[in-house]
This record gives structure tokens, C-alpha cells and sequence, in this order.
């Protein structure tokens, strides 16, 4: 599937090849066969987000744009997952990766004369998650990974629906995404 029409990646080809090359750390440390790449996650959440009927314009505003440069920095940074039971340790964690991520993204839109401040705007929306749609672009980005999960799931025999369902489900409050949860549930369900 291709999806929505990408507003950005002409302007940082490198960004995208490399994103294109780059394996999602959480399937790779779960031993996922041919797992999905950070490009095609990218592509997926837009067109996940682009298929959701019932948004509001609040929640429609930017969207696509902040899931397609969401993951930038991780073509030079690398994809980062960071996980503690330690409430103190993970906002650290947390506060490092983000710093880390913002020089990675900064050096990519220094090159960017013209769209680089907005790229830059985009990802620091998603980012803070002080808004209708960068709340949505947050639990989309959760949501993709349980679906995504049921799918490896089902084809390599892997059990991660549930550890993935139960790690995210809280932060997604959605109503569509809620229902498309609960539609993901029925499904596995069946599968078992």
C-alpha cells in the first residue's frame, strides 16, 4: 500500500531512504522475521489515519504531516525504545531520548531551507502532544504497533498481541481507536 500522498520526504530523500533501511527495534529484540522497517510504519499509521472516518478538523489538523516526519530523527539517531519500571529512570530516559532525537532532527533541517523550520514545528507538536491531532498522531502510533503486532502474530506464531495490547491500551482513549482496538480483540480472539 502506498497511502497518502507524502508532503516532505522530497526534501530529505536521504531521511527517507535511510528510514526505509532502518528495522523497528521492538520487532527486531522480538525476534519478528523480515520485521517492518521505520518507513513502512510510517506509511501505515498514514493510512491508518487517513482511513478513520468521524474526526473532527481540530483533530485532522497536521496529522498526516506530524506521522510522516514523526520518526525523522531516527535516521541518524537509530530507533530507540526505552522501557523502565523505574518512574524517575523512564522520565529520564524519556527526556534523554528526546534530546538526542531533537539535535538528530535539528542537523537534518539545518539542510532544509524550506520546509525545515515547519518539519522541525511538526515533530515538536508531536512531540508535546499539546493538541487535538498530536494526541491522535501519539495513541496512532500506539495503536499501529498492536495491530501490527496481531498481524506477526497470526503469520509467524510469535504471542505479541497481548503484550502489546496491555502496554498500550491505556494510552489510547480514542473512541475510534478504541473501537478499532476492541475490533482487533475480537480478532485475535478468534485466532487462539
Amino acid at each position: 500500500m502506498k497511502g497518502p500522498e507524502l508532503k516532505y520526504a522530497h526534501v530529505a530523500p536521504e531521511v527517507w531512504e535511510a528510514l526505509g533501511k532502518l528495522e523497528r527495534t521492538g520487532w527486531v529484540n522480538r525476534k519478528v522475521s523480515n520485521p517492518e522497517t521505520v518507513k513502512d510504519h510510517t506509511i501505515a499509521l498514514r493510512i491508518i489515519a487517513s482511513n478513520l472516518e468521524g474526526l473532527t478538523e481540530e483533530e485532522k489538523d497536521g496529522l498526516l504531516g506530524m506521522l510522516e516526519v514523526h520518526d525523522w530523527p531516527e535516521a541518524i539517531h537509530g530507533d530507540e525504545v526505552v522501557i523502565s519500571d523505574d518512574e524517575a529512570e523512564l522520565k529520564l530516559l524519556r527526556a534523554t531520548k528526546f534530546d538526542k532525537e531533537k539535535a538528530a532532527l535539528t542537523s537534518i533541517c539545518e539542510k532544509i531551507e524550506e520546509k525545515g523550520q515547519e518539519i522541525m514545528n511538526l515533530w515538536l507538536r508531536f512531540e508535546t502532544s499539546n493538541d487535538p491531532a498530536a494526541e491522535l498522531a501519539r495513541q496512532l502510533d500506539k495503536y499501529q504497533a498492536i495491530e501490527k503486532a496481531l498481524e506477526y502474530e497470526k503469520a509467524q506464531g510469535i504471542p505479541l498481541f497481548k503484550e502489546f495490547f496491555g502496554s498500550s491500551k491505556k494510552k489510547i482513549t480514542h473512541p475510534i481507536l478504541i473501537k478499532k482496538l476492541e475490533d482487533l480483540k475480537k480478532e485475535w480472539n478468534l485466532n487462539r
